[in-house]
């Protein structure tokens, strides 16, 4: 009985030799490594195990139990870090290292120095029984530690290859099954034993490694676990941050990820296989022919914006289907349109700088030149300025500035441009508008911010306007917008050396 139970930990320690030397063959898998030191540990510790039920004497137990720690501290502490790895997808920092190994290795050391402060074992003893030599063990208080910080790590991995499990959809033909069914086993056959309630006090843990290795060995072989290409990118599919949506060559959904359904709560498993959009109610993605373009969404009264990337799926030049890589464009979108706000708009009064002023009064006169129809431009400045910044301080003056503009944008048509030229000069641009109407609308403004009491710091502050404006229908080259604004600038120029408070026109 003796030898039939040690023949097999012996055999499963050559198998897991064997494993150790296969995973030192896929040196190009990050988990190989790690994986050969596990093997390599089992090995030793079910072999010595096999060995220590075949000892005749104390001495000899003593010695095959601090071999079998020699193989189990190593195991615990490297199968702690293959259970991170795998599930985080990353390697643990060297301070997460240190604190993984740091509880087997000073089991590992209590255990050799036993005899000398019997933490690990109060007390060791043998009963001979036929030709069973039956160790009694009194379990010290590290030993306990230990067991408690062994079912950490095996309960951590239990939990990371259910979870790769249940991420197959609890397919029972995949490698992540069979590294979760065998996982269980060291536990399962570990419980009767620490409760007492192994036959003969025989430790059965090491033969729930037997299920361990045959459950390795068909997801090793069957499935490709040192390659964990299923595992791993099934892993990184519904952990990346962007959203991915696979469909087929007939555009029917074949799969997505958790982001992806994090973007359209429609979304479900149950969809799998039916038309994309029967139930996504937008065909624009199916149809867009672009491998880039941005689509936008409102989602909570919110509106959200995102970049759809597609990738074909061809094997053989035959089309298999595509992928959408989607992903959230928002904070990119506001980060331009604040640009854009920055290099277009005058920062005080939100309405065009200077430069963009320009731009949009070239674009109207070419406009004109096209309709031959009038176009007028005013200049307003602000009377006295300078004293209410003297007077009222420079944010009554910025305050002042941001009524006159509100009063001026309250009182335009849409069609009609406005932009800040100088410190308290603006420019509009009126299209279709000839010089009686102009002075008409420059005359309202005028009038209307002489009206006007600007409240600030409990002041109430008056000011006026004095603006130049010009009118022309452009019919020749020789009218530019340059021209137009310096003409409306010495009618604004006459208006301040005759009273201020009064409107310069003219007509080119």
């Amino acid at each position: 009985m003796v030898d039939f139970l040690s023949n097999i930990l012996f055999l499963e320690g050559i198998f897991f030799i064997i494993l150790f030397f296969y995973s030192l063959l896929k040196q190009n898998n990050r988990f190989a490594v790690i994986f050969s030191i596990m093997c390599l540990s089992t090995a030793v510790y079910v072999i010595g195990y096999g060995f220590e039920i075949r000892s005749h004497n104390i001495e000899q137990v003593k010695f095959f139990l601090k071999m079998e720690y020699f193989g189990l501290s190593f195991l615990i502490a490297f199968g702690m870090i293959f259970s991170y790895k795998f599930h985080f997808n990353k390697n643990p920092s060297l301070k997460l290292k240190i604190a993984f190994i740091f509880v087997p290795m000073l089991t590992l050391f209590v255990n050799s120095t036993n005899e000398y402060h019997h933490l690990f074992y109060s007390n060791l003893s043998t009963i001979k029984y036929k030709e069973f030599v039956i160790v009694n063990i009194e379990k010290g208080p590290w030993y306990f530690v230990n067991i408690v910080y062994s079912y950490m790590v095996l309960l951590f991995g239990i939990n990371v290859f259910y979870c790769s499990w249940r991420f197959s959809e609890y397919k029972l033909k995949t490698g992540a099954f069979w590294l979760f069914f065998g996982s269980i086993w060291p536990a399962v056959v570990n419980i009767p034993y620490i409760a007492g309630f192994s036959p003969l006090k025989i430790d059965i843990t090491p033969f729930g490694f037997g299920m361990l290795a045959i459950s390795y060995s068909i997801a090793i072989f069957c499935y490709d676990l040192l390659e964990l290409k299923e595992i791993i990118s099934s892993f990184t599919f519904s952990h990346i941050s962007e959203g991915i949506i696979v469909v087929d060559d007939k555009n029917r959904l074949i799969d997505f990820n958790s982001a992806a359904q994090i973007i359209f709560n429609s979304l479900d498993m149950r969809q799998i296989g039916v038309e994309f959009s029967y139930f996504w109610n937008n065909k624009k993605i199916i149809k867009e022919e672009k491998n880039r373009f941005q689509i936008e969404i409102e989602k909570d009264n919110k509106k959200t914006y995102y970049e759809f990337r597609t990738t074909a799926l061809k094997e053989k030049k035959k089309i298999l289907g595509y992928v959408y890589f989607i992903q959230d464009i928002t904070n990119t979108k506001k980060m331009i349109q604040e640009l854009n706000n920055m290099a277009n708009y005058d920062a005080l009064t939100q309405i065009y700088n200077r430069r963009r002023l320009m731009e949009e009064a070239e674009k109207e006169l070419l406009r004109a030149k096209t309709d031959g129809s009038y176009i007028s431009v005013l200049i307003i400045d602000i009377d006295h300025f300078k004293n209410v910044n003297d007077q009222y301080g420079h944010l009554a003056g910025d305050e002042v500035i941001k009524m006159v503009t509100k009063t001026c944008k309250d009182n335009l048509r849409i069609t009609d441009v406005i932009g800040r030229y100088g410190g308290e000069e603006f420019i509009i641009i009126l299209p279709n508008t000839d010089k009686e109407n102009a002075t008409d609308i420059a005359e309202y403004i005028r009038e209307y911010i002489r009206n006007l009491k600007i409240e600030c710091n409990e002041e109430k502050i008056s000011v006026t306007v004095s603006i130049g404006a010009v009118c022309a229908i452009i019919n020749n080259n020789t009218i530019n917008i340059e021209k137009m604004i310096r003409e409306a600038d010495k009618g604004l120029y006459y208006a301040k050396n005759h009273g201020r408070n009064q409107i310069c026109a003219c007509e080119l």
